[in-house]
């Protein structure tokens, strides 16, 4: 059965000490891009409905950013916390703290993905009348 947490550990979590706020912000965008990709691509269908089935394959567009994001920032971060905290070096509350941080982050995340809906359809609505049309040649959904 689920319990509250102790108050002190609820007021030791108020210290980011476990990791840098900067790691966590490109944590909130690198999966607020996660969360708005396909969401963005199956818009980006609806704001110009003759390029919907390339729109639609074009996820990776805003989730590669996110990709490059998560494994060349974050997930190196939180090695060297996770290997510290095997070597002795840090403590395991130490470590839990920044992964509490970085899920807690989830509120933000999720308000962050509605702001970036319409601005990733738009790229990939862009991207897509690249693909289609690469010498300038654009149609209009009229």
């Amino acid at each position: 059965m689920a319990t509250l947490p102790a108050a002190a550990n609820v007021t030791r979590i108020r210290a980011a000490d476990g990791i840098s706020p900067w790691v966590i912000a490109l944590n909130v965008a690198a999966i607020a891009l996660w969360t708005t990709g396909v969401i963005a691509s199956l818009y980006a269908g609806y704001l110009n409905p003759a390029l919907r089935v390339t729109s639609s394959n074009l996820s990776a567009v805003v989730n590669g950013a996110a990709t490059i994001l998560m494994f060349v920032f974050i997930d190196p971060q939180m090695s060297v916390v996770a290997d510290d905290v095997i070597e002795g070096r840090t403590s395991e509350p130490h470590f839990r703290r920044a992964v509490v941080w970085l899920l807690g982050s989830r509120l933000a995340r999720t308000l962050l993905a509605q702001l970036m809906l319409i601005p990733a359809a738009m790229l990939i609505v862009s991207v897509a009348q690249i693909m289609c049309f690469p010498w300038g040649g654009a149609y209009s959904s009229d």
